[in-house]
């Protein structure tokens, strides 16, 4: 069973993304996990439904990410380079949670925030 992601083209830090779509609970659940690599894409977005402190576990990942979170397109908290965690079980995995609310998360490539430096507050738009 293959899930099916949608794309979207979004802007941050003047930088145009092509993003995977993440919009049903088995979506957010399988994630980047079991990816070699984001290629083709240039990252991965959760558009969740409430605005709470959404978790992000790094279940099956392959390569290390930043995590980016989100209310009404504002950057509201930044996890960046989080590591793998190879062997680790289901219920000891680490979850990353935001300081603030948010109801969008963006995964990139690890090393994308410090590169080009994304700083809370800035501001993520869909592409025209």
């Amino acid at each position: 069973f293959q899930l099916r992601f949608s794309t979207e083209e979004v802007m941050l830090k003047e930088q145009p993304l092509t993003v995977l779509v993440d919009k049903t609970p088995k979506q957010w659940h399988k994630g980047l996990g079991d990816r070699e690599t984001l290629a083709p894409y240039d990252g991965m977005l959760f558009l969740f439904h409430r605005h709470k402190h959404h978790g992000i576990v790094m279940r099956d990942m392959q390569f290390p990410i930043d995590i980016v979170w989100l209310d009404q397109g504002e950057v509201v908290d930044i996890a960046p380079n989080v590591p793998l965690e190879p062997g680790v079980a289901e219920q000891d995995l680490m979850v990353y949670r935001p300081r603030k609310v948010a109801n969008t998360v963006l995964e990139l490539p690890a090393g994308w925030v410090d590169e080009h430096e994304l700083l809370i507050g800035d501001r993520l738009e869909l592409a025209q």
